[in-house]
């Protein structure tokens, strides 16, 4: 065969290599974050760093009220990011609302009641692709521990939703009674140890539907949240006020919710009040008031994931707060101490 020939046939065989091996790695590029993304960032893998002898009720954690509202009408957006956003923002607690859409039948999360005329525009995020976010983020780090609060859900929807749970998530990952008989006496050691990543708590009821299955833990006995609506509904110096409330009359055994969310529209332009109001508390706290400080467990916020208008602390500040709290809770593992401070900006 002439040299040119079968030259210029080499030439073109290894161009046709160099081009299928640039799209065979454009392929396993878009084939899912999770799937290429090796390093793990402070916010997706800080529990990571919290000691295996630290209680989940004990630790500071951030969490989202009306969680999966993205999506939902603007009067009725309390989140602009999805549930998987959120996670990787470091957000370890959701305030679930759930009931079926009243035009697609499919389930969602809501912020309102699903008796009410405006039912519609109050609906979010599809619950059954949010659970396999959190799915995918538990497989992706097994250290970190999720609570799901089922706050809301409507009776004539409720068995249909359990099974949806039941069939979406792994449920060898979900704690269930058998485990344990108090979720809030568990460390993060002993949730490791049993390879449970997700606890679900279930609203108050009084069907037996917490008893009939053993992965949900009744809310009314596991988990306080209180909430003033009125002070909820003033101006940001009330609200902080009352969160002198909430704190004496936390219960000892259970998860503690601090909400901290301003309600009322523009509910953006609210977060934007109380925004660094809270931030400004919460570190006042660790340097003040060491019984309030071993108190904080979860902190619940709107647009938790978002930064808001006219607001000089951002979602990623307001976050690393909350989280900076652990250093003085005596939480971290001492080999990660210094990483962790760095991590989240830690000052005192």
């Amino acid at each position: 065969m002439d040299t040119k020939i079968l030259k210029s046939k080499l030439i073109k065989i290894f161009a046709a290599i160099c081009v299928i091996s640039a799209l065979c790695a454009a392929l396993i590029a878009c084939n899912g974050d999770n799937d290429v993304k090796d390093e793990r960032t402070f916010e997706e893998s800080w529990m990571s760093y919290i000691s295996g002898e630290a209680l989940v009720s004990k630790t500071a954690i951030v969490g989202s009220h009306d969680a999966g509202t993205y999506g939902s009408d603007t009067s009725w957006e309390t989140q602009h990011s999805t549930i998987e956003q959120q996670l990787y923002a470091g957000v370890r607690y959701f305030d679930f609302r759930a009931s079926v859409h009243p035009q697609t039948g499919e389930y969602v999360f809501i912020h309102a009641n699903s008796g009410m005329p405006y039912f519609a525009n109050a609906c979010g995020q599809n619950v059954e692709l949010s659970l396999k976010a959190i799915k995918a983020f538990v497989e992706r780090n097994d250290q970190e521990v999720v609570i799901m609060d089922f706050q809301h859900t409507w009776p004539k929807n409720e068995d249909g939703l359990i099974e949806l749970v039941k069939s979406t998530l792994d449920m060898n990952k979900v704690l269930t009674k058998d485990d344990c008989q108090d979720p809030s006496e568990l460390t993060f050691g002993e949730m490791r140890s049993l390879g449970k990543n997700i606890i679900i708590i279930y609203k108050d009821t009084s069907s037996d539907i917490c008893d009939k299955n053993s992965f949900l833990f009744e809310r009314s006995e596991f988990l306080q949240s209180d909430y003033a609506g009125n002070e909820h509904g003033g101006d940001a110096e009330r609200l902080k006020a009352q969160w002198q409330n909430y704190f004496e009359a936390r219960k000892d055994g259970v998860f503690f919710v601090l909400q901290s969310q301003l309600t009322g529209s523009p509910l953006e332009g609210r977060e934007a009040l109380i925004r660094p109001v809270l931030d400004n508390y919460l570190k006042d706290t660790v340097i003040n008031d060491a019984g309030k400080l071993a108190n904080i467990n979860i902190v619940m916020k709107d647009f938790v994931a978002d930064d808001v208008a006219d607001c000089s602390v951002t979602s990623k500040d307001a976050v690393h707060t909350i989280l900076a709290l652990n250093v003085d809770k005596g939480v971290v593992k001492a080999e990660k101490l210094e990483e962790y401070k760095s991590a989240c900006s830690y000052a005192k």
